[in-house]
């Protein structure tokens, strides 16, 4: 962490007294998120600090099991009390997130606060007037990842506890290491975390093998019926509606890792979910492998970004018009 010598060095100052800390993870957080988030939320307190997460909205269920995930507070039913803790902070800490609008409505609160903020992600291109302290690489596999080494830099050792949730995090961003972990680095970071009492076994049962039977069913016939592997036969892609997510009784983390899956067909190079989780709002997941890039294709077609081989974005409209804006570009596009 040489790179972030004086970074680190304003950190550690700003932590050296008790303080009170508000965590604050991206919209619609997921195991990236929501792991960052409650590794700092655990060490900062077992430092003596007075640390909370406010996430604009729920924890998805397969990460509930985290230490702290209870203790969260969502901002979309419990407005009054993220609003006044937002008030008493001293201190922010913004985690997996490079642009305020990733907050949702919470933006409009964190845009008038004056205190500090340390914001730790690896996505590219940051807003570097968003906080005081800037700590970016896009070479981590995933914010757990690189906090976990800004924790180790500051002689910061995190608990059992913290350490299942970075490993979380890590397992999630990279689909179980088949993604954004060509380098060799994260594979260290792995062991030491086992070293440091990471149930292996239980952190892949809570997230990859605890499905509901409707979050089954969801993914059984989105598979079936829902995918579609355009006439190059390098692109597949799933729409799901709203209607159809409300008869699989969606919750949010329902379709973690759905876009991966069309990767496994022979020849297919690009995976893109299209889920309308409102009417007139698109959200889309994209997944590539190899030397294709999709997040240049998400910024300039659907508001997004993100890494070269996982993007996300979104569309305001309706469903069938971002699958027409979808099907006419992205086969040229990735050529």
């Amino acid at each position: 962490m040489e790179f972030f010598s004086e970074e680190l060095s304003r950190l550690s100052a700003y932590l050296a007294h008790p303080k009170n800390i508000i965590i604050v993870p991206h919209k619609e957080p997921d195991g990236d998120a929501i792991g960052s988030s409650l590794a700092w939320y655990n060490v900062l307190n077992g430092l003596g600090h007075d640390a909370f997460v406010v996430s604009n909205d729920e924890v998805p269920g397969n990460l509930v099991w985290m230490e702290g995930a209870e203790s969260i507070v969502n901002y979309s039913s419990q407005a009054a009390e993220a609003l006044s803790l937002i008030e008493k902070a001293e201190l922010f800490f913004f985690l997996d997130f490079n642009d305020i609008k990733r907050t949702g409505s919470l933006q409009e609160e964190l845009i008038k606060v004056n205190v500090p903020k340390v914001m730790i992600d690896h996505h590219p291109y940051p807003d570097t007037s968003l906080a005081q302290i800037l700590i970016s690489d896009t070479s981590m596999s995933s914010t757990c990842e690189l906090s976990y080494r800004v924790m180790k830099a500051l002689n910061l050792t995190p608990g059992s506890a913290a350490a299942g949730c970075i490993y979380a995090g890590i397992m999630t961003d990279t689909g179980m290491l088949n993604h954004n972990s060509s380098h060799p680095g994260v594979y260290n970071v792995v062991a030491e975390l086992l070293d440091l009492g990471v149930n292996k076994d239980k952190v892949h049962e809570e997230l990859f093998h605890s499905n509901s039977l409707s979050r089954t069913r969801l993914l059984g016939y989105a598979l079936c019926h829902k995918m579609q592997v355009l006439s190059s036969g390098k692109v597949a892609y799933i729409a799901l509606s709203s209607e159809e997510l409300k008869e699989y009784n969606y919750k949010p983390g329902d379709t973690e890792g759905l876009v991966n899956m069309p990767l496994s067909i022979e020849g297919v190079d690009v995976s893109v979910l299209l889920t309308e989780r409102k009417k007139g709002l698109i959200k889309l997941s994209f997944r590539s492998r190899g030397s294709v890039v999709v997040n240049n294709y998400s910024e300039r077609y659907f508001s997004g970004g993100g890494h070269n081989n996982a993007a996300g974005g979104e569309f305001a409209g309706s469903l069938e018009d971002a699958l027409k804006l979808f099907c006419s570009t992205i086969e040229s596009f990735i050529k």
